[in-house]
């Protein structure tokens, strides 16, 4: 086992195309990036892990790994076990200043199991991909976008959260492809209310243009909701996604609900 905070001077030191690899086994306490850190244009900070690599957070109030600011910058192959939130990268503030927002980020095949609220969250940015990253419990989303302007989801599997996925706040240009969802209440929320001083400042509507495609959704509640969203067609999303409910209610049925259009 190590500590978590031994490894924070050596992550304040990584520069634009260091690689730093998470020594194997448990790693104890939460991983807090240093504000903004970035890589650059075509040179990313990589940091990852082994096999076994696992943070098991202490502090259930923070991400168990987490950073605000960063840029070019990839987050691959570990678990996370616990936290307020699995993986959580979020821009500084609420202004979404471009020098504030997260920017360029890749979120590759991580585990979060237990998290408090969110698997894995991005806030406040711009391109922010998650790939092949399983999601287990939480009580808010398996993996959530607020205010993410051009980004993806995909090949995610995503487990016993009240809700798969959700993209709100502004989401706009996100591609949610060929993820799995089982054991959740609602399977994927496209827009959501959420609070003014979250709200992207690109458009008016929670959600705009997300391309949902070839999803296997199999849920208690509703396997899809779209709320203030833009640039949804309801038949094409029905028709190109694998779509179940066992909700009995009735009125409950349909596998896309339409919230306030």
């Amino acid at each position: 086992m190590i500590n978590a905070s031994s490894l924070i001077r050596e992550l304040a030191a990584l520069k634009p195309g260091d690689t730093f690899v998470l020594p194997a086994g448990d790693i104890i306490g939460n991983i807090s990036l240093p504000r903004g850190l970035s890589g650059a244009k075509g040179k990313f900070i990589t940091i990852g892990g082994l096999p076994s690599t696992r943070i098991i957070a202490t502090d259930k109030g923070k991400a168990a790994f987490g950073g605000g600011g960063c840029k070019w910058l990839r987050i691959m192959d570990f678990e996370t076990v616990g936290g307020l939130n699995g993986v959580a990268v979020s821009q500084n503030g609420d202004e979404y200043d471009r020098a504030k927002m997260i920017e360029q980020i890749y979120i590759m095949r991580i585990r979060a199991t237990n998290p408090v609220d969110d698997g894995i969250k991005a806030n406040g940015g711009i391109e922010v991909h998650s790939h092949s990253c399983i999601v287990r419990g939480g009580r808010d989303q398996g993996i959530d976008y607020l205010g993410i302007d051009r980004g993806s989801i995909r090949l995610c599997d995503i487990a016993g959260a009240p809700t798969g996925i959700v993209t709100k706040g502004g989401c706009r240009r996100i591609a949610v492809f060929r993820n799995t969802i089982r054991d959740c209440r609602d399977g994927l929320h496209i827009g959501e209310r959420t609070a003014p001083q979250w709200q992207a400042p690109w458009t008016g509507y929670s959600a705009e243009h997300v391309d949902v495609r070839s999803n296997d959704i199999s849920v208690s509640g509703n396997p899809i909701v779209a709320s203030q969203a833009l640039g949804i067609n309801p038949a094409k999303v029905i028709a190109g996604n694998a779509l179940t409910t066992t909700k009995r209610a009735r009125g409950q049925m349909a596998p896309l609900v339409e919230v306030n259009g």
